[in-house]
């Protein structure tokens, strides 16, 4: 529960922080004169710091600033998401083309959309079971009532007895970690968290054996090994430096744009981080929807086929908007760039690997 309270605190952060950064600097008095620089008034701002001219003074404007700056960024979102989703290279363009008032800048967006993205991955569950498939019929029959539990349980304690007296280290792994499980959500087949099934996942592999460190050095062999003790401390450093490093992808992408665009005239590698910032944020806010769908059980193929399309297509899209391309330019580009967000990724996660287990 104490990481599912600090990723709510990650939020809140997130969302004031980058609602600071793309708005104007603070409220202002009704007076004469600007309660921030003294300059003389003549509308609702100030014409030479931005500083709104109504000074909030009651504890209701609090509460309004709060859930303003973790929702509204000024109203701005509702201009900018549509576009993000539907019309990215348009919004791209238009961003680096100098029409910015009515969008939410990229850098804000890609702050509150990244911490979103982890805030609901410590919420993530799936359904699962205990046991094997040919179990499965099985295991829902006894879901139904806390006899049916308490049997299985039972049963799980006589096979772990049973593996004891074998020395079957990798069954008795499997079965306390199932057991783990059972006790954990009360019921067989229900819905466990991500990274507790991850976090069995590891235990039961690492007691078998079948998961080592081995990287050839003493030293790292050592700090591996002993995190494999503790998995779900590993996660949780991992996540907490997911979201710490999670600004490394926007300059690991712009090698990859600045290599494919080299010979086009008038881009720049600024033109390359806004397009970066806002698809990078397109691609959080798809793990978002494909993380709450696996949580509420959504298996269709009408869902899950889009959403695993729509990051090739969405891309396309911006290439062509964004940088003025034809279909094929777009196309190759594509292909070309989706294959270098992969090796980005893999290269981030290896890094995130190595800052969390060897910490």
């Amino acid at each position: 529960m104490s990481d599912q309270i600090e990723a709510a605190g990650a939020l809140v952060t997130a969302g004031l922080a980058a609602n600071a950064l793309d708005r104007p600097a603070g409220d202002g008095g009704q007076s004469g004169a600007c309660a921030n620089c003294g300059t003389a008034l003549s509308g609702p701002f100030c014409s030479k710091c931005g500083q709104r001219a109504h000074l909030h003074r009651s504890i209701g404007d609090v509460f309004h600033e709060f859930l303003h700056g973790i929702t509204h960024f000024d109203g701005k979102a509702w201009t900018t998401l549509p576009m993000l989703l539907f019309r990215p290279g348009r919004l791209i363009r238009s961003y680096i083309d100098g029409h910015r008032a009515r969008y939410v800048a990229p850098v804000p967006l890609f702050l509150m959309v990244v911490f979103l993205m982890f805030f609901v991955l410590s919420f993530v569950s799936i359904n699962d079971t205990v046991g094997t498939a040919d179990q499965g019929s099985g295991q829902a029959a006894v879901a139904s009532d806390k006899a049916g539990i308490a049997k299985a349980l039972a049963d799980i304690d006589a096979g772990i007895i049973e593996a004891k007296a074998r020395g079957d280290t990798a069954k008795l792994a499997e079965l306390e970690a199932g057991r783990r499980l059972v006790t954990a959500v009360g019921v067989p087949g229900a819905n466990v968290s991500v990274t507790d099934k991850i976090a069995d996942e590891i235990e039961a592999s690492a007691r078998s054996g079948k998961l080592k460190v081995n990287t050839g050095v003493k030293a790292l062999d050592a700090k591996g090994s002993e995190a494999l003790k503790n998995p779900r401390l590993v996660l949780y450093k991992l996540q907490t430096k997911a979201y710490k490093l999670s600004f490394l992808l926007v300059p690991m992408s712009l090698p990859w744009l600045w290599l494919v665009f080299l010979w086009k005239r008038g881009v720049g590698v600024y033109d390359h981080a806004i397009f970066a910032l806002y698809s990078i944020s397109f691609m959080s806010l798809l793990f978002i929807a494909g993380s709450l769908a696996l949580s509420a059980n959504i298996v269709t193929e009408a869902f899950w086929v889009p959403l695993l399309l729509a990051p090739s297509l969405h891309m396309f899209a911006s290439l062509r908007g964004a940088y003025g391309l034809g279909v094929f330019s777009a196309g190759w580009r594509t292909v070309y760039l989706s294959i270098a967000a992969a090796f980005t990724l893999s290269l981030y996660f290896l890094i995130l690997i190595v800052a969390g287990v060897f910490d």
